[in-house]
């Protein structure tokens, strides 16, 4: 077994890691600690420890961290680990992992777990990016890329409502273009997620299964500041999906077009620009989970 961990994440997630790896060590497991250095470590990591024969290589990090380490696993018979230290710890909420280290080394320590199917976005180069719970265009994407992340670091998931706040009177809730299955529309914004959560706790859908390949598309339908408010208390409420001017749609493949300009994010991390292709990952992974 192996652990992935970014140091940058802090003293209070450098506790908790220590605390499994006293956990683990009472399952008589003593993983090896591997420290990223840079953006896009953890996938170098990842991949040259995942042809190992029954490895389990855990990703201590947040959404963002898990899909680093996720890419460097995909197409491997490695089983990915989760240790959640995040900002909102999205897929471990999706899979049921528990916050607690005790219990988060009991589930490393046993074989088996559920399928994860990552999703891909793929830009005009063929330049591949890997998510593993939600990507998104629009307001929330142009949120992602302006925030400051060492306020992030900080205040944590707050960072995100001051920026927001911000934005809110500069945003220009443009209509983007898209093609679902083939289908030709327009929103002003939407979330491509494999997942029924989102930026934590809050339930966007209840219809999406990240064990199974496709993805669930919501479509905001209308811009302006009034709605993107409206929206995100919906989203508070656990309400999203009861809005007239919001469209659920199950889709196997999404191309968002569009100029350089329009901003994504995938798993709360920046994504590039549009425009891009996104699909189903090659492969699925095992995770280990409850």
């Amino acid at each position: 077994m192996y652990i992935i961990y970014n140091p940058a994440s802090g003293r209070q997630d450098m506790k908790k890691l220590l605390s499994v790896q006293q956990a683990l060590a009472k399952h008589h497991v003593f993983p090896q600690l591997l420290i990223t250095e840079y953006a896009g470590h953890a996938t170098e990591l990842a991949r040259s420890v995942s042809g190992q024969e029954g490895v389990t290589v855990v990703a201590a990090g947040g959404d963002g961290t898990i899909a680093e380490v996720v890419s460097g696993l995909v197409g491997s018979r490695a089983r990915l680990g989760l240790i959640p230290l995040g900002t909102a710890n999205v897929l471990a909420r999706e899979l049921g992992i528990p916050a607690a280290p005790d219990t988060i080394a009991e589930i490393l320590a046993t074989s088996g777990g559920r399928i994860l199917w990552p999703g891909c976005l793929y830009d005009t180069s063929g330049i591949r990016k890997i998510f593993v719970q939600m990507a998104s265009v629009g307001f929330d994407a142009c949120v992602v890329h302006n925030v400051n992340y060492s306020l992030k670091k900080r205040i944590g998931r707050y960072a995100y409502v001051f920026q927001m706040i911000h934005d809110l009177f500069f945003y220009d809730f443009s209509s983007v273009r898209m093609e679902i299955d083939g289908e030709t529309c327009s929103a002003t914004g939407a979330i491509v997620s494999k997942g029924c959560f989102y930026g934590g706790g809050y339930r966007i859908t209840d219809c999406a299964d990240p064990s199974k390949q496709g993805f669930v598309v919501i479509l905001f339908e209308k811009g302006g500041i009034f709605s993107a408010l409206r929206y995100g208390h919906a989203i508070l409420r656990n309400k999203l999906g009861d809005l007239p001017d919001v469209r659920v749609i199950r889709a196997r493949q999404v191309k968002i077009m569009g100029s350089s300009s329009i901003p994504l994010q995938a798993d709360g991390d920046t994504a590039g620009f549009a425009p891009v292709m996104i699909k189903d990952a090659e492969a699925p992974l095992l995770v280990a989970s409850a």
